[in-house]
């Protein structure tokens, strides 16, 4: 934990007053490191949120900005908002957490990057999963205890309530599952695995009737040559989800089901629970011997408290960004990639959407 005097306490404000922003506000609020410098929404809930909280309100984040000193600024609006919000802060040079995914086309990711580079921001994007130890030990144990990776599957299923789609940028195109719950497993993915060279998917709506699809399929080439598959729907009951494995999120009960599992040449491993399968046996392993399930224990820490402390050390210059904005670029890449498959019944190379979003 950082350690600070109060009067030196690193200042963040936050923009967006949804769901995520509230959790970003009370973990400022409970960070010793940080001081909570005000909220800017124009929505009339940011007021009595901020009364909430004994905290000022701003109607933008220029009003926030042009009133006091600012070290960083968590952007927690809605994704087709990330860009030009966090473009306000970068353009003056202040530090951006900018919730996933970064932006709603790689062309505004890329817009966000040549700005920072030109003002010297930083620019740190909310995979905050990254953050947690059960990843990075899942990570390590993919790298060098499974052999040559082969195949990867991932599993995501919930059943979102009616009340979830009173927002109307919920049931719009880039909305829906893939951009929005989709880019935390294709991240992970990416972050294990590596890069994905090769996307084809398919995609449904007929769960709802929405714009946004409720249900895809998708098949995954990775550069090493590992396969992955991807199958994820938001309109069915399911116990199978990283939210109700991980107990990360507290709004969900857990199942304790896992919803990953990697397959390599030495051994397999069931995720999030970290359950590694392997022959232990003298002689010529195979499908007629035993198999051995071995637990790895991981001590939980709370992955956005360590992503805020991260962003601290960011903005003090003591490290660089965990998800760098060109990463973070790459993932939105790959789910802009599933929708473009879905749409043309083509494989797409996500490496080949570029400017053009």
């Amino acid at each position: 934990m950082l350690e600070r005097p109060a009067d030196t306490a690193i200042r963040i404000g936050v923009v967006g007053a949804g769901a995520i922003g509230r959790r970003h506000l009370q973990y400022c609020i409970d960070e010793p490191a940080t001081a909570l410098t005000g909220i800017a929404d124009p929505a009339s809930d940011a007021v009595s949120l901020a009364r909430e909280f004994g905290i000022p309100y701003f109607r933008s984040l220029e009003n926030m900005l042009d009133a006091q000193r600012v070290d960083g600024i968590i952007v927690a609006v809605p994704t087709q908002l990330h860009c030009k919000v966090a473009l306000t802060a970068i353009q003056r040079g202040i530090a951006v957490l900018i919730e996933k995914p970064i932006t709603e086309h790689p062309a505004e990711a890329a817009e966000l990057i040549t700005a920072a580079s030109s003002t010297g921001a930083k620019i740190l994007v909310g995979h905050h999963r990254r953050h947690n130890p059960i990843v990075q030990q899942a990570r390590a144990i993919v790298k060098s205890e499974l052999g040559q990776l082969l195949a990867v599957n991932v599993l995501w299923a919930v059943l979102k309530p009616v009340s979830y789609f009173e927002p109307q940028w919920r049931r719009v195109a880039g909305g829906g599952p893939v951009m929005t719950n989709l880019i935390h497993d294709v991240d992970l993915l990416r972050f294990m695995c590596g890069e994905i060279a090769t996307v084809t998917a398919a995609t449904r709506r007929s769960a709802r009737g929405h714009e946004v699809e409720d249900t895809a399929a998708v098949l995954l080439q990775f550069e090493s040559g590992a396969l992955g598959t991807i199958t994820a729907c938001d309109a069915s009951p399911s116990p199978w989800s990283w939210d109700a494995n991980s107990g990360e999120n507290p709004n969900f009960p857990v199942s304790r089901e896992n919803s990953y599992r990697f397959l390599g040449s030495a051994g397999s491993l069931e995720f999030p629970d970290l359950h590694l399968w392997t022959y232990r046996v003298d002689g010529e392993a195979g499908w007629a011997r035993p198999i051995t399930r071995e637990g790895r224990v991981v001590i939980p820490e709370d992955a956005y408290r360590r992503q805020l402390r991260h962003f601290c050390r960011v903005i003090e210059e003591r490290e660089e960004p965990l998800v760098s904005a060109e990463d973070a670029r790459r993932s939105v890449q790959v789910t802009a990639a599933i929708l473009r498959s879905a749409a043309t019944g083509q494989s797409v190379n996500p490496a080949e959407i570029q400017e053009a979003g």
